[in-house]
């Protein structure tokens, strides 16, 4: 389940969109309509983490036998590209506009200016309330309310150096949030790609799967482990053990559950769990 603290962030995040807009209506300047935009992904981000968090608690079925979990990366990943190839695009083709051709004037400086300051408290407010926070969720929020605190100082300052006559800073400021929302884009598509591409936990993971199998006398050794993220925090492992090709098919049973309950107990980010049994040794970690 996700906190509270999330949806709070929700609702400063919505009243902080509706404050940009606000401003960019009433005094025409560029950067503020991309400090929205960029409001627009994260807005879109926490409503992907939330419905992404209720589509992946789904039980197992037919047609995915472990989980829904990967529902939250293919959405992220899907976020990710439009943001790329819409909002970051069109930001920057548009800066390069206002740097050819400036705007001829604008009006309401002092209040836009005022505007970005309270939306700045704000997303402070948010930064505050997420650095207690645990969990990944949490975390992830947290850094990105530091850095959209960064792409709205940056569009106050755009202004400010716009107000005292240097107009192309309008388009400047604007690449400069363009080049934030790309550089958070390909970290979540470089992120996401991993797991959907079957990414692998650390060596440090098979190390400790094999200490606490070895710790059972029966077993001899482990080999051909293969492992792959099915969620965030959840692993599908598969593995072969060795033990004496005398052992009765109802003792490597009764072995196996044993092992699954310590494997499970002392790293429960191992969800599913596969245990062949064999007389003969093989190589440690398996590559199809």
């Amino acid at each position: 389940m996700l906190s509270l603290s999330v949806w709070k962030i929700l609702a400063i995040y919505i009243v902080t969109l509706a404050m940009k807009l606000f401003g960019y209506i009433i005094s025409g300047y560029f950067v503020l309509l991309a400090d929205a935009l960029h409001g627009i992904s994260d807005i879109a981000g926490i409503l992907l983490l939330i419905s992404s968090g209720i589509i992946s608690r789904k039980p197992s079925d037919e047609s995915h036998p472990l989980g829904h979990e990967m529902a939250r990366n293919v959405a992220s990943l899907v976020v990710a590209v439009v943001f790329i190839t819409i909002i970051a695009f069109e930001l920057f083709k548009e800066g390069i506009i206002k740097i050819i051709s400036p705007a001829p004037y604008y009006s309401n400086t002092l209040i836009v200016i005022g505007v970005e300051l309270a939306v700045l408290l704000l997303l402070l407010l948010s930064a505050y309330i997420l650095h207690k926070e645990k969990g990944i969720v949490s975390r992830t929020l947290f850094l990105e309310s530091i850095n959209d605190a960064l792409s709205t100082f940056a569009a106050i300052v755009g202004i400010v150096v716009v107000s005292i006559g240097y107009k192309i800073f309008d388009g400047v400021a604007s690449i400069f949030i363009a080049i934030l929302i790309s550089y958070n884009a390909f970290k979540l598509i470089k992120y996401n790609t991993h797991f959907l591409l079957g990414m692998s936990p650390s060596n440090k993971f098979y190390r400790d799967v094999e200490k606490i199998c070895n710790s059972f006398k029966e077993v001899k050794g482990v080999h051909d482990m293969i492992a792959t993220y099915i969620g965030e925090n959840k692993i599908h492992l598969d593995m072969h053990i060795t033990v004496d090709g005398k052992m009765s098919v109802d003792e490597a049973d009764k072995l196996s559950e044993k092992i699954a309950e310590k494997l499970q107990k002392e790293m429960p980010e191992i969800e599913h769990l596969t245990i062949h049994f064999c007389p003969h040794y093989g190589e440690k970690r398996k590559m199809l």
